[in-house]
């Protein structure tokens, strides 16, 4: 982590994970989405009392850290925003860390594979509306379905509903109709959750948002995970239930069909931050 200053051990995020952050992806052309990732951190920062620099300001500041520190792109970028400490006159901070990004070309084409966590998420903590510092529950239950031999696990609510995945969102497909666990169902708001709602509804595939059953899960035709590194990630297996895996140029597949969608929404973020870079 590279704050402004040197942290200090009065910092709330120092003492107790209470902070907030975003994860970025980064390409040559700049980080994807930025508007997006503001403003949930900027719901985040309301309802934990925490004064967040304005969307221009924290923009600047990231592009700033991009700037100054050179990376292999694309890359992950993580934003921490600290708790700093009321009692001690201290401000909260903006914090960066980069990384390499986790996922590999052949698992876009193999797909990955899914644990049913033993252990709930508990869908009336106000955390699960934010994407909070306090991250060691989702730590321990990815650690959790590595140890079984997954590549994610995938949480129940406490009302044995299907909710998400450690560091992804769920989506599954059933007689070309994409569903996936509403809010309501304790879910995070992920920015490429409602980026793949929307592009679903623009190339006519219906959608819902509910509560559905590890059962309704295990009856469809495709599965996949989402999140802000990862982008649109095929699901081949749930504990010991194996899904066929369309081909990349399938147009059958409605995944597949989604994940083309997906990538030329991309590529026109990246060709007008570029066009906007020359002009600058």
């Amino acid at each position: 982590m590279i704050p402004s200053n040197p942290l200090s051990s009065h910092d709330r995020l120092a003492l107790f994970g209470f902070g907030l952050f975003e994860t970025l992806l980064i390409t040559e052309a700049g980080p994807l989405f930025l508007d997006l990732h503001w403003q949930r951190m900027n719901k985040g920062s309301d309802l934990l009392g925490l004064q967040l620099p304005s969307s221009s300001e924290w923009i600047n500041q990231v592009q700033g850290f991009i700037d100054e520190t050179p990376y292999t792109f694309p890359y992950a970028l993580r934003v921490t925003l600290s708790g700093g400490s009321p009692l001690a006159n201290l401000p909260s901070q903006i914090l960066f860390y980069k990384r390499e990004l986790p996922y590999t070309l052949s698992q876009y084409t193999v797909g990955i594979s899914l644990h049913c966590l033993p252990s709930p998420r508990n869908e009336r903590s106000p955390l699960v509306s934010i994407k909070s510092t306090n991250y060691l529950e989702n730590i321990l239950a990815k650690e959790e379905a590595l140890r079984n031999g997954a590549d994610e696990g995938l949480w129940l609510n406490t009302s044995g509903f299907l909710c998400e995945g450690t560091m992804s969102n769920l989506f599954f497909i059933k007689d070309d109709i994409l569903f996936t666990p509403s809010l309501a169902s304790g879910c995070l708001p992920g920015t490429r959750r409602q980026l793949i709602l929307d592009l679903a509804r623009s190339v006519h595939i219906p959608t819902y948002e509910g509560l559905y059953t590890f059962s309704d899960l295990l009856l469809a035709d495709e599965i996949f995970m989402t999140n802000a590194l990862m982008g649109i990630m095929p699901v081949r297996k749930v504990d010991d239930y194996l899904l066929p895996i369309a081909q990349i140029s399938s147009i059958k597949s409605g995944l597949r069909r989604l994940e083309k969608a997906f990538i030329k929404l991309v590529q026109r973020q990246v060709n007008s931050q570029t066009k906007v870079g020359h002009q600058v």
